[in-house]
C-alpha cells in the first residue's frame, strides 16, 4: 500500500539499522521516495555503507542522507546515533540472519539479534521516535533455530514495549 508508505514517511526523519544489505537497500530506496526529509543508515560493514549511501546520493540529492559505521550491541554508540540524529520513525532491520551459521556460533545471534534489538528500541524511546519499525522472520513464528529463536525472543521485547506505552496511554488518556 503505497500511499500509506508515503504518509507514514514524508517529511519525517528516518532512521534504519542494516541499511547497507541488498534487501534493506530497499528499504531506504523506499523511504527515501516516499519523501522522507531526511534518512540515517546505520551499518556495521563500511563497504556495504558505502555502496548503499553511494546509490542514494546518486538517485536523490535532495534528500538528507547520512550514514554511520555502528554496531547494534554497542549499546552506547546507539543511543548516542539516535539521540543525535533524532528520529521520527526507526526501521530496525541488523541482524545476523544465516541459520547454520547461527547455529554453530549461537552467542554471536544471541549478541546482535537480542540485545542489539534491545539497544535498538531502547535508543529509539529515549530520541523520542514516534515509531520503530522490527523486521523480523518467519522463522520467529515457531522458533526451532537459533535464528527463529533470537528474533523470536527481539519481537517479544518490542510487543512489550508497545504494551507498555499503550497502558500508560490508556492511563493518562482515562484520567
Amino acid at each position: 500500500d503505497y500511499a500509506r508508505l508515503e504518509e507514514f514517511v514524508r517529511g519525517k526523519s528516518v532512521a534504519v539499522t542494516g541499511g547497507g544489505g541488498s534487501i534493506v537497500f530497499e528499504i531506504c530506496d523506499r523511504v527515501t521516495t516516499f519523501g522522507a526529509q531526511r534518512l540515517l543508515i546505520i551499518e556495521n560493514s563500511e563497504p556495504a555503507l558505502h555502496q548503499a549511501l553511494e546509490k542514494l546520493h546518486g538517485k536523490l540529492p535532495a534528500v538528507t542522507i547520512e550514514g554511520r559505521i555502528a554496531d547494534v550491541r554497542d549499546r552506547e554508540w546507539i543511543h548516542h546515533l539516535l539521540s543525535m540524529f533524532k528520529p521520527d520513525i526507526v526501521f530496525h532491520a541488523a541482524a545476523l540472519k544465516h541459520v547454520p551459521l547461527l547455529e554453530r556460533d549461537w552467542s554471536e545471534g544471541v549478541k546482535t539479534n537480542v540485545f542489539g534489538s534491545v539497544n535498538v528500541a531502547d535508543a529509539a524511546i529515549e530520541a523520542g521516535a514516534a515509531a520503530m519499525v522490527m523486521i523480523s522472520t518467519d522463522k520467529a513464528i515457531e522458533p526451532v533455530s537459533v535464528l527463529g529463536a533470537t528474533k523470536r525472543f527481539a519481537e517479544m521485547y518490542c510487543q512489550a514495549l508497545d504494551a507498555e506505552f499503550a497502558r500508560r496511554k490508556n492511563d493518562n488518556g482515562a484520567g
